[in-house]
């Protein structure tokens, strides 16, 4: 087998056991975040959401987040979610890059469903 095939397999699988367990922190948090007055912000499309989603989040697509920022309240954390964890992760970095500072990533919305 190639050296290089080898170290990215690695590298995959450690950025996988990495984006788990950072994700699972963040699930952990999810009840105190809340219990500060947290917003879970589902960034999944339109016609995602409606047709499930985590009762008392609100949707804001990602493609729609520069523009609806205002609405979230920046003083409060913010707790992103989507289907896979890939859209949140770039909400994650947009809402940071705008002045943003309690933000997590959730990952797929079905994680807070309890």
């Amino acid at each position: 087998m190639n050296e290089n095939i080898i170290y990215a397999f690695i590298a995959l699988v450690v950025f996988i056991a990495y984006k788990k367990y950072t994700q699972y922190k963040v699930l952990k948090l999810v009840p105190t975040l809340l219990k500060q007055g947290g917003q879970i912000v589902d960034v999944r499309s339109k016609t995602e959401f409606a047709y499930a989603h985590k009762d008392g989040s609100i949707n804001i697509p990602l493609d729609l987040l520069k523009n609806r920022m205002k609405e979230l309240d920046n003083t409060k954390p913010i707790i992103l979610c989507c289907a896979s964890g890939s859209r949140s992760g770039l909400a994650k970095r947009t809402l940071i890059a705008n002045g943003f500072i309690d933000v997590h990533n959730a990952g797929t919305w079905r994680s807070l469903i309890k």
